[in-house]
């Protein structure tokens, strides 16, 4: 049985509103990231649960910077049907995280 329910939550990065839900599965948290043009077209980032332990997924400034990083990466979000996965995302997000601290 889930603890939480999957929610979906809104965020405006460089005047583009995208739309993310964090998804708490049995082995792994998925993180998706929506473009608000099209529903079709996200990005994943995938996270075992044994690595969240530090690492405060909800939180709306590692949303921004992992839009940011999979905009860098090439995710185009105003094209149909584009599609990004990262999996084991944990490296990223503590890469991201120290670059918040420095």
């Amino acid at each position: 049985m889930k603890v939480y329910k999957k929610q979906i939550r809104k965020m405006v990065i460089k005047d583009t509103l995208f739309l993310y839900v964090v998804d708490e599965q049995a082995q792994d948290i998925i993180i998706r990231i929506f473009s608000n043009t099209y529903k079709s077209t996200f990005v994943e980032f995938v996270v075992p649960w044994e690595d969240t332990w530090d690492i405060f997924v909800y939180e709306p400034k590692l949303i921004s910077n992992l839009i940011q990083h999979a905009l860098e990466q090439g995710w185009d979000c105003h094209q149909k049907n584009n599609r990004m996965k990262f999996v084991n995302a944990t490296s990223i997000i503590r890469v991201l995280m120290a670059k918040k601290e420095a």
